[in-house]
């Protein structure tokens, strides 16, 4: 049969036996998998309890992360440099957004957290630096607001 300029065939419509076989052949595991339950290898195994091992630790990470964020007052460097602001509520939902999100990103809160406290003794201390500090919160927070505008906007 002769196909006209408009009806060319290319290689990715057409399906090789191969994969006709793949598919029939995935049916039917399917189907024993429903009617029989599912049988795992020792690997797949080990595999899943490993997936289940990272799930659960991201988890207690996160919970971990929750708690120490619950605890408010003078440990957090923008609540003593501005209050309680848009600012200060911009930092925050950026933390929850973009860094509670990754690996450094829970790092860099573990280690605010570490030396926060530190941090607000020494600037209560010195309101020439609380004041540098503060601008640069400013900034920062607004900052923090357009990302997470854009990323509640999506």
């Amino acid at each position: 049969m002769r196909l006209g300029k408009w009806m060319r065939r290319t290689d990715r419509d057409l399906v090789s036996a191969s994969e006709l076989a793949q598919l029939g052949y995935c049916e039917r595991v399917a189907h024993f998998d429903w009617r029989y339950g599912a049988k795992r290898s020792p690997e797949q195994l080990v595999a899943q309890d490993r997936g289940n091992a990272a799930h659960d630790q991201f988890y207690q990470d996160g919970l971990a992360i929750a708690r120490a964020s619950e605890r408010k007052g003078r440990c957090f460097v923008a609540t003593l440099a501005l209050g309680e602001c848009a600012e200060t509520s911009a930092l925050r939902a950026f933390r929850d957004l973009y860094l509670r999100r990754t690996a450094p990103g829970r790092q860099f809160i573990a280690t605010y957290y570490h030396f926060g406290p530190a941090a607000c003794d020494l600037l209560s201390r010195h309101p020439r630096l609380l004041s540098a500090v503060r601008l640069g919160l400013v900034l920062a927070g607004r900052m923090a607001a357009r990302a997470v505008a854009r990323r509640l906007a999506r």
